[in-house]
Parts: structure tokens; C-alpha cells; sequence
């Protein structure tokens, strides 16, 4: 059943013309249901889709989330710890981060399905780390590398796996709760990573990581095109994580500057 598209006002009023546009995108985004491709590659593994989700079990992903989390924070080692000047400048510097996690995550997809079922033992922990990467990298380009942020990169993680509507705006809310602003606007959304109070904790995100990533991947056992479909199972995943983190830190980056008062939605 299709819902009536919701209505978001936000004031905008210090914001420049190029972010006003890209809070009129996030506000589109937050307000999108989750895309259709793991549904659609999940139905043509039919057969095998049990089986495949019997062997790769939410603690299998749990542990897997906690490992990847904890090397993602490590990979920013080396990187450049300058502030972007604007949000133009460090949503440029995001898209080559996207470009980056896509590539690596459709060459190891591609190399685990021509492997079938055996690959999908090594490809999903592959690219939960590739996801975690890829957002911690994209928070990095606008400023945000704080010990604290792998917190924020799994409640991120857990909006790009959301595998309906009331998921995603679930996840969401979860973000928009933590962020809510105490005596001042500055720097109010960094109590969005906040441990105490947490309402998403890491297994209920391995449930939705599970269930989002096993959809997409389940085809891959297929002969013959088990790597295409793999490859683009990857694509599709990263490519819906690293949309998640540009606009959640975006959102962060224009609360922070005080151009946005409070969450968009």
C-alpha cells in the first residue's frame, strides 16, 4: 500500500542557495522508502534463500558489525584533519568516498559470487567492513572523526539497512532523538553518539543488516551469474549506505554551523 508523501518544513533561512537544495534532497531522502533491489534479487534464489540464511546468522553479522566497527575507526589513521570550509566542498570530498567503497565492494562481490553459497561466508563480513568504512570515511569528510563516531556509523548503518518504511523512519528517529538540542544549537548533534540511552543496540542492527544484505545476496548462489549478480548485490548495498551517511552527516554539519535549528523531519 502506497503512502501519501509527508510533509517536511524546514526554515532555511541562513542557509546559502546550494544548501538549501541540499536540505530539500535530504528532507526527499529521509522521507523515500527503502529501495526494492533486495527484494528483487532476493526472489530469484528462491530455493537456496533458507539455506542461506541458516548458516549466516544474526550473531554470525553481530560479530562480524563489532569487528568491522572497530577496523573502520583504525582506517582513518593518516587522513587529512582539516576542517571543510563548506558544505559543497566536503560533499565533494563524500562522493569520491562513495565512488571508492562502490568500486572495492562490486570487485569483492563479483569474486564471492563466482564462489556461490562458499563465497557469501566471506563476502557479507567483506562488506559490512566495507560499509562501516565507507561511512566513517564520509563522516571524516565533514569533519566528524571522533573515537565516538563508530556509535553514529552503526545507527547509520542501521537506516541504510532498514528493510521497510517504519524501519527506516524507526532508525531515523532514533538520530533525531539523540540529536535533540540542550542549551544551545552548536554542537548539539554530537550527542547523537552518545552511548547511554541508545535505543538501537548492535544485534537488532545485525537483524536488519541480515535480512537487507541475505535478500540482496541470496541470488549469488545462481551459477553462471552468481558474480554479476554479486557485484551488483555489493554496488547496490554500498551505494545505499554511503546515500545514508552523505545525508545524515550532512544534516549534521548544517545543525552544527547552527544554518539548520533543528532535525529535518
Amino acid at each position: 500500500m502506497r503512502r501519501d508523501p509527508k510533509v517536511i518544513i524546514v526554515d532555511t533561512r541562513n542557509a546559502s542557495d546550494y544548501e538549501r537544495d541540499q536540505i530539500r534532497e535530504i528532507a526527499e531522502w529521509k522521507g523515500s522508502e527503502p529501495g526494492q533491489v533486495a527484494r528483487w534479487v532476493g526472489k530469484l534464489a528462491g530455493p537456496v534463500d533458507r539455506a542461506i540464511r541458516s548458516a549466516l546468522t544474526e550473531e554470525t553479522v553481530e560479530n562480524a558489525l563489532a569487528e568491522a566497527n572497530r577496523l573502520a575507526g583504525k582506517s582513518l589513521a593518516g587522513r587529512s584533519d582539516d576542517i571543510p570550509a563548506d558544505l559543497e566542498t566536503a560533499d565533494s570530498a563524500a562522493q569520491e568516498s562513495r565512488n571508492w567503497a562502490v568500486g572495492y565492494a562490486a570487485a569483492g562481490g563479483a569474486g564471492a559470487g563466482a564462489a556461490g553459497i562458499v563465497g557469501l561466508a566471506v563476502d557479507i563480513p567483506f562488506t559490512i567492513t566495507m560499509a562501516l568504512r565507507a561511512i566513517r570515511r564520509i563522516g571524516a569528510d565533514y569533519g566528524f572523526r571522533d573515537e565516538e563516531e563508530g556509535d553514529f556509523a552503526m545507527r547509520v548503518l542501521a537506516v541504510a539497512a532498514a528493510n521497510s518504511a517504519r524501519e527506516k523512519e524507526h532508525a531515523i528517529a532514533v538520530i533525531e532523538k539523540e540529536a535533540e538540542p540542550g542549551a544551545s544549537n552548536i554542537g548539539a548533534s554530537r550527542s547523537a553518539v552518545a552511548k547511554e540511552g541508545a535505543v538501537y543496540a548492535t544485534r537488532s542492527i545485525a537483524a536488519a543488516v541480515a535480512r537487507n544484505l541475505v535478500g540482496r545476496k541470496a541470488a549469488q548462489a545462481i551459477p553462471v551469474v552468481g558474480a554479476a549478480i554479486g557485484a551488483a548485490a555489493s554496488m547496490s548495498f554500498l551505494d545505499d549506505v554511503c546515500t545514508a551517511a552523505r545525508r545524515l552527516y550532512q544534516e549534521r554539519y548544517l545543525r552544527d554551523r547552527a544554518i539548520l535549528e533543528q532535525s529535518i523531519g
